[in-house]
């Protein structure tokens, strides 16, 4: 399903195809202006169909079949009708019940946010460690439409874009705070090889103590280091780090795992700060 498609089935006269095997290609015939703007037209199984922007609905459209119907399911499409009015798209207002702690019983308006909505998706799948092809789960979908219909279920290319810029800001936001502590940093390193692809990875944790004498961490890197993993390239992509964050005048102390090689890494850090 691309990302314009939806996640509520709909029925009608016309049977859904099967979208497994879809080839976008450009047509010699195009779809009528209004058609082409809420429909897009692909080759499914060698056949021409065009599927409805709004809705899961995919229909024929070869050069026989003409528009008509097509026009026709747009006219009825229930969640066309459901996300617009009059041109503009509907939000959905309701009232938010909540019990208070003394047992009485809050109301308050509640409007969707879709954006809000897409935001923690993005987050639920970031804490529970959720595979991003979750979203194109059939029942999954299903589940989410029949939460809230107007929300609009992106694919997961587009929840991958939404997690790495959420990572991006919120790096920066740790870096730009780590920048400003005033105690200075310890730092732990520890190695960890994957069993899969048996590659190496560093991860680097920064701990501190904040304004109000309490004692935090935070995750600094989980960085590839590529072999060999000997000594100059664990200094190298830890004194890397350190200096990204500002942290290379503000080291206190290292420590590193129970590793032969490790030992000249912390003598090539302090060569280096």
């Amino acid at each position: 399903m691309d990302e314009d498609g939806d996640h509520v089935i709909v029925s009608d006269d016309e049977e859904e195809d099967d979208v497994e095997e879809v080839e976008v290609l450009p047509s010699k015939r195009k779809l009528t202006s209004k058609v082409g703007l809420e429909m897009k037209k692909m080759r499914i199984n060698s056949e021409w169909k065009a599927k409805c922007n709004w809705c899961p609905k995919v229909l024929t459209a070869g050069s026989r079949n003409g528009t008509k119907h097509l026009r026709l399911h747009l006219n009825i499409c229930t969640l066309k009708k459901l996300k617009t009015k009059g041109g503009k798209t509907l939000s959905q207002s309701s009232l938010k019940v909540s019990a208070e702690e003394d047992g009485k019983v809050s109301m308050e308006s509640y409007t969707f946010d879709q954006d809000y909505a897409r935001v923690e998706l993005g987050n639920m799948l970031v804490l529970h460690d959720y595979p991003l092809s979750m979203v194109d789960h059939v029942g999954f979908r299903r589940f989410v439409a029949a939460l809230q219909p107007l929300f609009k279920l992106h694919t997961r290319n587009t929840i991958r874009y939404d997690i790495v810029g959420r990572y991006k800001m919120e790096r920066k936001k740790a870096i730009e705070y780590m920048s400003m502590i005033q105690s200075r940093v310890a730092v732990t390193t520890d190695m960890w090889t994957s069993n899969s692809q048996k590659k190496g990875y560093m991860a680097i944790t920064a701990h501190f103590i904040d304004e109000s004498w309490r004692l935090r961490n935070i995750l600094m890197r989980f960085i590839y280091v590529p072999a060999p993993h000997n000594a100059a390239a664990i200094a190298g992509m830890l004194h890397e780090s350190l200096v990204e964050w500002n942290l290379d005048e503000k080291l206190l102390t290292v420590t590193v795992d129970n590793c032969n090689v490790n030992d000249k890494v912390v003598e090539e850090i302090v060569g280096k700060i």
